[in-house]
C-alpha cells in the first residue's frame, strides 16, 4: 500500500468518525432539550408561571443544548470546530423547524425562522470553537 492510498483511507476514516460525532452531538442535544421541556411543561401545568418568560426559557434551553452539542461534536477532530459546531447547530434547527412545521402544518419561512437558523448555527459554532480550544 503506498502512502497516497494510506492517506486516503485515513481521510475516509476521519470523515466517518466526524459524521458519527456530529450525529451523536445532535442526539445528545435533543436528549437535553426534550426532558428539560417536559419538566418545564409539568411546571407550567401546576404553577402560575408568567407567559412573557416562556419563549425566553425555550430559546435559552435550545441555545444551551446547541452549545453543548457543538462542543461534543469536536471530540474526535483537531481543527475546524467552528464548522462542526455550525453544522450541528444548523441541523438541530432544521430538525426543530421540520417537527414544529409538521405539528402546526405551516412550513413557511419567515424572518423569525431565518433568525433562529442563524442564531442556532452561530451558537453551534461557538460550542465547536470552545470544544476545540478546551480539549484536555
Amino acid at each position: 500500500m503506498n502512502n497516497k492510498t494510506g492517506q486516503s483511507a485515513k481521510n475516509i476514516m476521519d470523515e466517518h468518525a466526524n459524521t458519527l460525532s456530529i450525529a451523536k452531538a445532535i442526539l445528545v442535544s435533543y436528549l437535553i432539550t426534550l426532558p428539560v421541556f417536559a419538566i418545564f411543561a409539568y411546571i407550567l401545568t401546576f404553577t402560575d408561571f408568567p407567559q412573557k418568560y416562556i419563549s425566553s426559557f425555550v430559546i435559552i434551553t435550545t441555545l444551551l443544548s446547541v452549545v453543548i452539542a457543538g462542543w461534543i461534536s469536536t471530540k474526535y477532530i483537531r481543527s475546524k470546530g467552528w464548522l462542526n459546531g455550525g453544522i450541528v447547530g444548523f441541523v438541530y434547527m432544521l430538525v426543530l423547524f421540520l417537527l414544529s412545521s409538521t405539528t402546526f402544518g405551516d412550513f413557511s419561512i419567515n424572518k423569525h425562522v431565518v433568525t433562529m437558523f442563524v442564531i442556532g448555527t452561530l451558537t453551534g459554532s461557538i460550542g465547536g470553537i470552545l470544544g476545540i480550544n478546551f480539549k484536555r
